[in-house]
C-alpha cells in the first residue's frame, strides 16, 4: 500500500513542557489506523499540528510524498486533511446541508447561494453512505449518531484523503457504533485513510488494521492489529496487563439486601423487571442498547415515571415520583451523560462537589458559606484522588477521567447507601478507568449498594457481584460473574433464555 502522510521527528513543547518528542508515524491510503494512549500521551497536540490547529517546533509533515506546511485547519481542507472531534462542530439551529457547506456554498449568481445544488450534493452525500438524512433538517433535531453522518459528510464535502475520528463512539450505543464500523470500512473501500481514537480497546481490536501507541510524548510503537493482543496493547499504553485493570474482591461477601424491585413497569405493554441489591455488593444490568436497563434504573431515581410495580429500599417500599424523593431516601445516581445532567462545567471544583448538600450545609437554609463546601470538597478531592492544582479550577479544565470522579463525588457526598450508575468509565483512559474500578470497589467494601449498567461487558464481567441481563424491558436471566463471557451475555441479550438463572 501506498504512504499517504508521514510525520517525521515531530517535536512540540509548551513553555518547558515537552508534551511530543521525536514522533515518526506514517499513515498508509485507505487503512484504517488506530492512535491510542493515556490521557496526556500527546494524541490529540499530533491530530492539531497534522490539521493545522497548532504549529510544530520541530520535524516534517509529508502527504504523498511531498513536505506540506500545514499553517491553519482551512489549509488542512485544501489539501484533503478533515478531523471529526468528540465535541461536534456543527451549528444546531442550522440546517444539515447549511452546515455542510458553512463558508463554501456554491453561488448561482455573483450575490446569491445555489441552494438547490447544496440541496442536491447533500442528498447524494446522503446515498453514498447510505443513510436516510434530509439537507433541509436542523442539527438540534438529529440523533448524536446522525450528527455523526454530517460530519462525515462536512469531510466527504471537500473530498477528504484523510479524516480524524476523535473518540467518535463515545456517545453512541452499541446499535449506532456497527452502523459507524459499518461506514468507515466503506469509507476505507473507496481508499480514504482513516486515524480512529479511541480509549475502548475492543474497537481497536475490531475496526483497525493498524495500531500506533502513544505515551508520555513519545513514540511506543506501531503495530499490525492482527499480529498484537488486547493485553499487549494495554501493557504498551500503561505498563500493566488486563488482569490487572480490575480490583480483585470476593464475590460473596454482601449483606442484607438493600433494594428490592418487583414487576417495574416503565414502558406500557412491558413485562416488569425484579432484581435486588444487597449491601456491599456491585448489581451489573447488562442489555442490548434499547432494551430496557436505561429507562428501569432511571425511573428508581425518579427521572422516569413507574406505570406499576414497586421499589422497596431496606424493606420500606417508596414512592418515588421526583429525583427529590430518591435523594432524600440516600439514593444517588450518575448519568451516563457528565456533562448535560452531572456537572455544572464552567463552576469550580468544590461548588460541583457540594451542589446535592447544599440545603444541609446552609445556614437557616438560606447562606451557604464557601468555607463549608471547601473543606467537604477538599475530603472528596484527597478520597477519589482527583488530580487538580486548586479547587477554584472550573471542571471544564479538568480531564475526563478526573472530571468522571467529580462527577461521582457529587454523588458520595452525600452518603447515599444506594449508588445508580450508568456509564462509569465512559470517555476515560485505561488509568482514570482503573482508579474508577478501585472507588466502586471500595465503596461496595464499606457497604454502599451498587446498581450499574454499562455498555463495556469487559468491565461488567470482571467488576460485578452478579450480572442481571435485561431484554424487552425485564431481566430474562442472571450471570455468574465467575464463568461469563461476552458471547454468553449477548445470546441472553437478544432473547435466549436458555441457561439462566432466576434475578433477585
Amino acid at each position: 500500500m501506498e504512504t499517504l502522510l508521514e510525520v517525521k521527528n515531530i517535536k512540540k513543547s509548551f513553555g518547558d513542557n515537552v508534551v511530543l518528542e521525536n514522533i515518526d508515524m506514517s499513515i498508509l491510503k485507505g487503512e484504517i489506523h488506530a492512535l491510542v494512549g493515556e490521557n496526556g500521551a500527546g494524541k490529540s497536540t499530533l491530530m492539531n499540528i497534522i490539521c493545522g490547529v497548532l504549529s510544530k517546533d520541530e520535524g516534517t509533515i509529508c502527504l504523498e510524498g511531498k513536505a506540506v506546511d500545514v499553517q491553519n485547519p482551512l489549509q488542512a481542507s485544501d489539501y484533503g486533511i478533515s478531523i471529526i472531534h468528540q465535541e461536534f462542530n456543527l451549528i444546531p439551529h442550522l440546517s444539515v446541508a447549511e452546515n455542510i457547506y458553512l463558508g463554501k456554498q456554491p453561488l448561482r449568481t455573483k450575490h446569491f447561494i445555489d441552494s438547490k445544488k447544496i440541496h442536491q450534493s447533500v442528498r447524494e452525500l446522503s446515498k453514498r453512505l447510505e443513510v436516510d438524512i434530509r439537507p433541509d433538517t436542523l442539527v438540534k433535531e438529529l440523533s448524536v449518531a446522525q450528527q455523526q453522518m454530517v460530519e462525515i459528510m462536512k469531510a466527504l464535502s471537500v473530498d477528504a484523503k484523510l479524516i480524524i475520528m476523535d473518540e467518535p463512539t463515545a456517545a453512541l450505543t452499541p446499535q449506532e457504533v456497527k452502523f459507524l464500523f459499518d461506514i468507515v470500512q466503506s469509507l476505507k473501500a473507496q481508499n480514504k485513510s482513516i486515524i480512529f481514537i479511541t480509549h475502548r480497546i475492543n474497537e481497536i481490536m475490531e475496526i483497525s488494521d493498524r495500531i500506533t501507541v502513544l505515551k508520555d510524548g513519545h513514540m511506543v510503537s506501531t503495530v499490525n492489529t492482527g499480529e498484537i493482543s488486547r493485553d499487549d496493547i494495554v501493557n504498551m499504553m500503561v505498563g500493566r496487563k488486563v488482569d490487572s485493570i480490575f480490583p480483585a474482591f470476593e464475590k460473596d461477601k454482601c449483606g442484607e439486601t438493600v433494594l428490592e424491585v418487583d414487576g417495574l413497569v416503565v414502558k406500557k405493554g412491558k413485562q416488569g423487571a425484579s432484581f435486588a441489591v444487597r449491601k456491599g455488593e456491585i448489581v451489573s444490568i447488562a442489555g442490548l442498547e434499547g432494551q430496557g436497563q436505561r429507562e428501569v434504573i432511571r425511573a428508581i431515581f425518579g427521572l422516569e415515571t413507574i406505570l406499576s410495580g414497586t421499589v422497596k429500599l431496606h424493606g420500606k417500599e417508596l414512592r418515588i415520583r421526583s429525583t427529590k424523593d430518591a435523594v432524600q431516601n440516600k439514593i444517588a445516581f450518575l448519568s451516563d451523560d457528565r456533562k448535560q445532567e452531572c456537572l455544572c462545567l464552567g463552576l469550580p471544583i468544590y461548588n460541583n462537589i457540594c451542589l446535592p448538600i447544599l440545603k444541609k450545609i446552609s445556614k437557616k437554609g438560606l447562606f451557604v458559606t464557601a468555607n463549608e463546601e471547601r473543606k467537604l470538597s477538599k475530603e472528596m478531592v484527597k478520597q477519589l484522588r482527583i488530580k487538580t492544582t486548586s479547587l477554584d479550577l472550573e471542571v471544564q479544565s479538568l480531564s475526563g477521567g478526573n472530571q468522571q470522579k467529580v462527577a461521582l463525588a457529587r454523588c458520595l457526598v452525600a452518603k447515599p447507601g444506594l449508588l445508580i450508575i450508568h456509564e462509569p468509565t465512559r470517555g476515560i483512559d485505561v488509568n482514570a478507568k482503573m482508579e474508577i474500578y478501585r472507588l466502586l470497589r471500595e465503596l461496595a467494601d464499606s457497604g454502599v449498594a451498587i446498581l450499574m449498567v454499562s455498555s463495556d461487558l469487559l468491565e461488567t464481567i470482571h467488576t460485578s457481584n452478579r450480572i442481571l441481563v435485561c431484554y424487552d424491558h425485564h431481566i430474562i436471566g442472571e450471570v455468574d460473574p465467575e464463568s461469563a463471557t461476552e458471547e454468553g451475555i449477548i445470546n441472553l441479550a437478544v432473547g435466549n433464555k436458555a441457561q439462566t438463572k432466576t434475578a433477585g
